[in-house]
Parts: structure tokens; sequence; C-alpha cells
């Protein structure tokens, strides 16, 4: 193996020129496949993370459904004719969900759109989230940037406006809205019809990650939520009594609840005198007993999930599934593209895309490397037809041009891989900042930092030693298959 390499070297130093220019080639393709993907790579996970840390976390439970169902409602034709399901036994589920060790935090959320009005006007569109405050912001902390008052408490009536909704109604209707007003929000849909509730805003807000679809998306309380979404209870089933208790009531006979109302009136004595006082102090309410603030469980139509590590997602389905199916439960889970919604999905398109470019760059370096490697190996026809005549095996041949490709892949790969993981490094610490929106939902954030992928690694050092060998060992073979005497007339 020494011999090999050392003449696999000295051919490759003695042909300098050659080597020279294949090398550069290679290195210019491996550069190319590694920041490519690696920038690739690090988009996509920007966008996971931007998306599961900020609004979908890793796992969506919802209820039992056909079709396409995002955090936004349904995406498709249908939408207005399909109300979103509520999720079936929720605490049950939500016990269930919380005893799982890799579990980290859960948020329960309800979605509806409703009409923006004040009096007789219609100011906008709004998306809703109807959410508990608390769990809300344990869930997505870094996300919520208050521009004006503030969080609704537990129980309490409200709604926090997105700042591009309230920029928005005051550039089209010239109309300021500021936390303390009260708005009307109207539902309207085929299964529900149209309600209209009266909100009190909370505040203005805005998400510090955001897109197009999410800038739209206000906050509003549970019970106000449901109430728009139609949602009632969160589980209704008939109560099932017991023998005695049964017994105990009876049956009911209506016309017995209105006889005997004579009972109820007595003749009042004229000497008694009528105490103005009493009155008063019996239609005094009597003061709410003192409650702790309690967790909501009624109808929700999500519990987003997020997971200590992502690495566990396949293990917290396939442990959701079979809890649903053994309890039966009509549940079921999402990950968090499906319930990201369209822009997620577009940002993914752009980003294959964008894959497919870096592929067709790579496709053409590819085809260079091996056009060059063909030509490098044609042209030594008479220096391996003169090893042969002089009694060298083919199986020498070989493993010799096998032994030149695999030392010329190598010392390109680590010069690639070298100007490759110091342009990542640059850019890292620089930033690509994203110009507009497009570029945002591509990155994943307003900023892209990329990071050496090992992906991209393993699979550019793969491509050219695949390619070089390939390359090398075709020209090679018909040079084999030529006789050495002929081999050594070629020029």
């Amino acid at each position: 193996m020494r011999i090999l390499l050392r003449i696999a070297w000295r051919n490759l130093r003695k042909q300098k020129i050659k080597t020279l220019i294949v090398g550069i080639i290679m290195v210019v393709g491996i550069v190319v496949l590694v920041v490519g993907n690696s920038l690739m790579d690090s988009a996509t996970a920007g966008i996971e993370r931007s998306y599961t840390r900020n609004y979908t976390g890793h796992l969506i439970i919802t209820g039992k459904h056909p079709g396409r169902l995002t955090l936004f409602g349904f995406q498709d034709l249908t939408a207005m004719e399909r109300s979103v399901p509520h999720i079936p036994d929720y605490q049950e589920v939500l016990e269930y969900v919380r005893s799982l060790p890799y579990v980290e935090g859960v948020n329960p959320q309800i979605t509806a759109g409703a009409l923006v009005g004040m009096g007789d006007e219609t100011l906008g569109v709004t998306q809703l989230f109807g959410i508990d405050p608390v769990q809300y912001r344990n869930m997505f902390p870094e996300n919520i940037e208050l521009l004006a008052g503030d969080f609704f408490q537990p129980g309490e009536e409200g709604v926090l406006l997105s700042q591009r909704l309230v920029e928005r109604i005051e550039s089209r209707q010239g109309i300021t809205i500021q936390p303390g007003d009260k708005i009307l929000l109207t539902g309207v849909s085929v299964q529900t019809g149209m309600r209209i509730r009266e909100v009190p805003v909370s505040g203005i807000f805005r998400f510090l990650q955001s897109n197009p679809q999410l800038d739209m998306v206000s906050l509003l309380d549970a019970d106000n939520a449901r109430d728009l979404a139609g949602l009632v209870v969160g589980h209704t089933d008939a109560a099932e009594l017991t023998e005695r208790e049964q017994a105990f009531l009876g049956e009911l006979d209506i016309d017995s609840l209105f006889t005997g109302l004579d009972s109820l009136f007595e003749e009042s004595s004229s000497e008694q005198v009528l105490n103005i006082e009493d009155l008063f102090v019996t239609l005094e309410p009597e003061p709410a007993p003192a409650s702790d603030c309690q967790e909501d469980t009624g109808a929700w139509h999500f519990l987003i999930i997020r997971l200590t590590d992502e690495r566990y997602l396949g293990r917290a389905q396939a442990d959701l599934a079979a809890f649903f199916e053994q309890q039966g439960i009509p549940a079921q889970t999402s990950n968090w593209l499906q319930g990201a919604g369209v822009t997620a999905e577009l940002g993914y398109g752009i980003k294959n895309i964008f894959n497919g470019i870096v592929a067709v760059i790579a496709v053409v370096a590819v085809i260079i490397i091996m056009n060059t490697l063909v030509i490098s190996v044609t042209e030594r026809t008479a220096e391996i037809g003169t090893m042969r005549a002089i009694g060298a095996q083919k199986s020498f041949v070989w493993k010799m041009v096998l032994c030149e490709t695999l030392l010329l892949t190598g010392i390109a790969g680590a010069v690639g891989l070298s100007i490759g993981g110091a342009i990542l490094a640059a850019l890292n610490v620089v930033g690509i900042e994203a110009s507009n929106m497009f570029f945002e939902i591509i990155f994943g954030g307003p900023v892209l930092r990329p990071e050496l992928s090992l992906s991209s690694v393993v699979m550019a050092l793969a491509v050219v030693f695949v390619v070089g060998v390939v390359a090398s060992s075709y020209p090679a073979s018909i040079v084999m298959k030529m006789p050495p005497v002929k081999a050594m007339q070629s020029e």
C-alpha cells in the first residue's frame, strides 16, 4: 500500500498543472455543496425553531377530524362548512400528557375568526386565539411584546389586539383604539350562525417572531372565544343515576309544580309596621365566596405540547396514539408543521426551490469534475500501456488510479471543507439579514446565522469521492482493454 501511495503522490506531483486544475474544481464543488446545503439546513432548523418556540410547540392534540386542520382552523375549501372539533375527555387527556416524562409544558387553545367593530361600524377582521393567559405566557414567554395595556387575568374578559390590526384600523378608518375601549367581536359560521360579544381591550401587542398570517392574530379570553367558536362545554354525556337516586327523585309531575301556591301567601296583620330599611337589607347581594384561581378545563380545540427534546417526537406520537386507542378517545396528534398553517408550508416550499437550485449547481460542478478526471486519465493512455507492457497487472493499475483519486479527493476535501467552514463561520458572526418578509419566512426569522452541517460535510465528501472513482475508473477500464502495444503508441 505504501508503494501505491508513493507512486500516486509522485504522479500527482509530476502532473502539477492537471492536478492543480482538477483539485481546484473539486475544492469549488465541495465548497458549493457544503455552504449551500449548510445554508438550507440552517434555514430549515431556523423555521422549525421559530415555530416550535413561539407558537406551535412540537405536537398538537386535536379532536379526530379529516382534512387539513391548523391552529388557524381548517385550511381548505370546506373551512366554512365545518367546525373545528374540540378535544374529547380533555381532563383525562391533560392528565396523561402531563404524566409523560419528556413533556416540558402544555398550552390549551381555541381558534375563531371574527369581525371587529365599534358601535355600528365594522373596522376589520382578526384571527382569534382563545387562551389561558398564564399557560400561554409560560409556553411562549419570549415572543410577546406588550406595547400598551396588560394581559387580562384568568377568569377576566379581555382581548389583546394585534399591533398590525390596530395600525390598519387607524390608517383606514382613522379610529385609534386604546386599552380600556370596548369593541364588538362578531363570529359568523354556517354551524353556529352569528355570535356577537362586547369585549374590553386589555392591551395591544406584537409577536417578536411573526409572519403575515400570525400578524393578524389577537388573543382573547377563553370564555368569549368559546362563545364565538360555538363551544358550550367540553364534553356532554347523559347523567347516569343509580336506582337509589332515581327512587329519591321520583317521577316529575308538572302539575304538582303549580298546586298548593296558596301556602306561599298568608294574611298579614294591619298592625304590622313596614320597615323600609329591612327591605334594603334584604336586597343587598351576599358577598361572593372567595375562590382560588383554578385551571380552566372547559372545551378546547387544541392542546399544544412542548417536549424537553425534539428527539422524543416519534415516541410521543406513538404513546399518545396508543393512549387514545386504549381509552377509546377520538383524538389525534399532528406535528408543528401541520399546525403552523399556510405560511410555514410556503416557507418549506420556497426552501425546497432553493434546494433545487443548489442541487443544479452541484450537478454542474460534478459534471465538470468528471470531465476533467476523464481527460486526465485518458491523456495517460501511453503511460498505462507502457506499465502494462513491462509487466504491471491490471489490478495494480486499478489500485494506482484509485489511490491517486483518493489522495486528490482527500486533499481537495480538506481544503474545501476549510474554506466552506470559514465562509459559514463568517456568515454566522455577521448574520444574513432578511431584507423583506419573503426572506424572513425562508430564514425562520429576521436574521439567518448559518452553521456547518455535518450532513452536508458527509454528503459533499461522499459525492466527490464517488464521482472521482467513477470518473477515473471509466477511462481506465477502456485503456485496460487496449493491447499494451497500441496503448503505448497513443498520443
